[in-house]
């Protein structure tokens, strides 16, 4: 599945993400949910949410951020060398917001899903 294509998917499915971006291994910006420029911003509010949570983190890895607001929560998911950021609503369902980031960056590897083709069978001649 293309990026847009995630990323539209991930916003039909959830109502609690009102920002999102997709980004690649280094942290570019592949698909957005607003402007380019909003999109950049994302990539760069993700880089420095995952470096500070590296900061605290003695060892491994930061896959999750998760910081909550007043008017809204930033997520920040990593898996299979892409990131995805999200604003949401406030105080959203964490662990859902967090299940739909992780599935749309799962889905990136996935093939389009194409339904069968129906192929007319001739009538026997002999029948």
């Amino acid at each position: 599945m293309e990026p847009n294509e995630a990323l539209a998917e991930l916003l039909d499915l959830s109502s609690q993400i009102e920002d999102v971006a997709i980004l690649g291994e280094s942290g570019f910006v592949l698909a957005s949910s607003g402007t380019p420029e909003r999109g950049e911003r994302l990539a760069r509010i993700a880089a420095d949410l995952v470096a500070a949570a590296a900061g605290v983190r003695s060892s491994g890895d930061v896959s999750r951020v998760e910081v909550a607001l007043r008017s809204r929560s930033v997520f920040v998911v990593s898996e299979g060398g892409r990131t995805a950021v999200a604003t949401t609503v406030p105080e959203p369902t964490a662990g859902l917001v967090v299940y739909d980031l992780r599935t749309a960056l799962r889905r990136l590897g996935d093939e389009p899903v194409r339904k069968p083709s129906r192929k007319r069978k001739k009538a026997d001649a002999d029948a």
